[in-house]
């Protein structure tokens, strides 16, 4: 029986590895059948055979009367253990379970003298399986004595970094083109440089760096990246402030901002219309954006942010106006709306189907990040802000926050006399 897998030989006299890490091999068990003798007899011994690639001939071992002891402790995990008296060597097999539990069996029928079909080959002929070269897709780098002095393989498709104190992304990072996933969580980053928006990446953990020092986004504002990235972690960072370019990735799935310093979020919010997912806790928020009604999220996380009692307070207070109401507001900046914002409104208003092709791209901007107003409105310059507690969010179904607290909504109105107001005030 031969079986594909990686090993180790360890000498137990010397404490030393033959190879310095696991290496992929072909194990062979079986009976090394000799030639009659004069009595037409011929001698069966039990042996294991090891090929590796630097051994290509192969390493026997007796078994019969050879075997110290046997480790199978980790079995379910692919991991065993054979302990040779002569050579005092330790055999170090990970495979997968199944095939090394079955490898095991036969060498315990053969110990037995059992007849097995798998003991019926004569293994002096044996030969290694022969191993197909993969190209290396995935890399795990957990100590800063694995990071590769002579580049990444570029047919990587994943790469994590994590806890050996990078302090910056090299240049060879950045032109892995075939790369998906990048980890680079638990290191001393500064700054991103914007080589990296040209890769196609989907999932993205900056995590635990200290992105917020320099606050340099203009990785972010890459094409490819903006079309591809759909979960990106960039928890405990210190950031102040939510990254601009940000509001630019329609098709971000899950992100990530817990343990930060945020204050506010943007209204333009509502641009990332592909959020399922999203994580703020443990930041400085007093409110959120009423435009979280406009995403139908699957998760909400604002636990640990400092929601306060229920206040008031004016966008504007050199125009602002007393009101005797709940909350408060300023008159409209314009009395007459500019033609661009009207073209604007009339987009939003009728529905029409627009693109950057057909409409300057400072339209399409506004369209989609401009606040709206409770009465569908689109509003620009000229809003009213209100800020109102909110018992829930109606298209988030799952919200987690401090029980103690409730969670305050920034909402925008375009005037002061809108009939939206009207609206929250009864809800």
């Amino acid at each position: 029986m031969k079986i594909l897998c990686e090993t180790q030989v360890q000498n137990r006299l010397t404490q030393a590895n033959k190879t310095p890490r696991m290496v992929k091999a072909t194990l062979a068990v079986g009976f090394h059948t000799t030639a009659k003798d004069q009595n037409g007899e011929c001698n069966k011994d039990l042996e294991i055979i090891l090929f590796t690639p630097q051994d290509k001939n192969g390493t026997r071992y007796k078994v019969k009367n050879n075997i110290e002891k046997m480790f199978t402790k980790f079995l379910k995990d692919g991991k065993a253990t054979i302990s040779f008296k002569q050579p005092a060597e330790n055999l170090m097999i990970k495979c997968d379970p199944i095939q090394l539990k079955g490898f095991l069996q036969t060498l315990k029928l053969g110990l037995e003298g059992k007849d097995s079909i798998n003991l019926r080959m004569n293994i002096a002929s044996a030969t290694a399986i022969p191993q197909k070269s993969q190209p290396q897709t995935k890399m795990n780098i957990t100590n800063r004595g694995d990071y590769p002095t002579k580049g990444f393989p570029r047919t990587l498709k994943s790469l994590t970094i994590t806890g050996i104190k990078l302090c910056k992304v090299t240049y060879d990072m950045c032109s892995l083109r075939n790369l998906t996933t990048l980890n680079l969580s638990f290191n001393t980053i500064e700054k991103i440089p914007n080589e990296l928006g040209r890769l196609a990446l989907v999932e993205l953990n900056l995590s635990n760096n200290n992105l917020g020092d320099k606050n340099d986004w203009q990785w972010l504002k890459g094409k490819t990246i903006q079309s591809s990235l759909r979960d990106l972690d960039m928890s405990a960072n210190k950031l102040e402030y939510f990254p601009p370019p940000l509001i630019k990735y329609e098709k971000l799935v899950t992100l990530k901002l817990n343990n930060n310093q945020l204050t506010c979020l943007p209204q333009a919010i509502r641009r990332m219309r592909g959020l399922r997912f999203v994580h703020l806790s443990i930041n400085k928020l007093e409110s959120l954006p009423a435009a979280f009604n406009n995403i139908p999220l699957e998760m909400l996380d604002v636990w640990g942010n400092n929601f306060q009692q229920l206040k008031e307070y004016d966008l504007d207070t050199k125009s602002s106006t007393s009101s005797s109401s709940s909350v408060s507001g300023v008159q409209n900046l314009f009395t007459c709306s500019p033609l661009w914002l009207q073209a604007a409104r009339a987009v939003c208003q009728h529905k029409l189907s627009y693109s950057s092709a057909t409409l300057p791209w400072i339209l399409v901007d506004i369209l989609s990040e401009a606040p709206k107003c409770a009465c569908g409105k689109l509003c620009y310059g000229d809003t009213v802000l209100e800020r109102a507690a909110m018992a829930t969010f109606e298209n988030v179904k799952n919200l987690v926050f401090s029980r103690d607290r409730l969670i305050y909504a920034d909402i925008v109105l375009c005037g002061s006399q809108c009939a939206g107001r009207k609206q929250i005030l009864a809800t």
